[in-house]
């Protein structure tokens, strides 16, 4: 009894399979590619806000930190701040290098938006996503949140969070100038009215005299020498006058 040996394959059938095994080999991964680049972006995001202590008048900033970030081609980040308080600085936002960052300011909110240019690829690993300058325009505990982030992949895949990330500060407020006192007039001092060397004492009268103690015998005798030269003088004229007349 002979063996049965089996018939081999006919060659065109054998060529037709080895041509699919090799146009898999060749356009698999090519297939699977456009599924792998349809992927979501996606990243974790953190705010820090310095300082945390601040004083009326001063600059914040507020710092977008992206961890775990996968193929993110453009992004818009949605701040919400205390308002009366807190407001957007005169300082444009800054966002990743290769790109193009703008900010629209709206009531307590502000928009920060970026995107890739050309044929730059998305953003990967961990990334500043955006730094904004924030001024102090008040006083009192105010709070900065990161309300809504939109990312956009290379591909227009696109994801959206809410409620993302929060931070408050505690702005103090400007102390108030002391007035400065002002200086008082210092008060000279008056002159005082020295008494006159060359000064004559006021005349005394007979009883100055007396009461002072005075000698006054020189006095009385010039007084009756004088009464007798004048007694002596009216003699004299009057027998002047009688002599006339005789």
């Amino acid at each position: 009894m002979s063996a049965h040996v089996p018939a081999s394959p006919p060659k065109a059938a054998r060529r037709l399979r080895v041509a699919l095994i090799a146009a898999l080999a060749l356009f698999g991964p090519l297939a699977a590619a456009p599924a792998a680049h349809a992927a979501p972006p996606a990243a974790t995001f953190t705010l820090e806000v310095t300082p945390t202590d601040a004083t009326e008048g001063d600059t914040l900033i507020a710092t977008v930190i992206g961890t775990g970030v996968s193929d993110v081609y453009a992004f818009d980040l949605v701040f919400a701040v205390t308002e009366g308080v807190l407001a957007s600085a005169s300082e444009t936002p800054a966002g990743p290098a290769g790109g193009f960052t703008s900010a629209v300011d709206g009531p307590g909110t502000i928009t920060v938006s970026h995107t890739r240019l050309g044929t730059s690829p998305g953003l990967s690993g961990e990334v500043v996503l955006a730094t904004v300058p924030l001024r102090a325009t008040g006083s009192g505990a105010a709070r900065v949140e990161l309300t809504s982030v939109r990312l956009v992949s290379s591909t227009s895949e696109t994801v959206t969070q809410t409620a993302v990330a929060s931070e408050t500060v505690d702005i103090v407020a400007l102390p108030t100038p002391t007035p400065t006192p002002t200086p008082s007039a210092t008060p000279t001092a008056s002159a005082t009215a020295s008494p006159s060397a060359s000064s004559a004492p006021a005349a005394s009268g007979p009883d100055d005299l007396a009461i002072t103690g005075a000698d006054v015998t020189p006095l009385l005798i010039s007084g009756a020498v004088g009464v007798a030269l004048i007694a002596a003088g009216a003699v004299f004229v009057a027998r002047r006058r009688q002599g006339v007349r005789e």
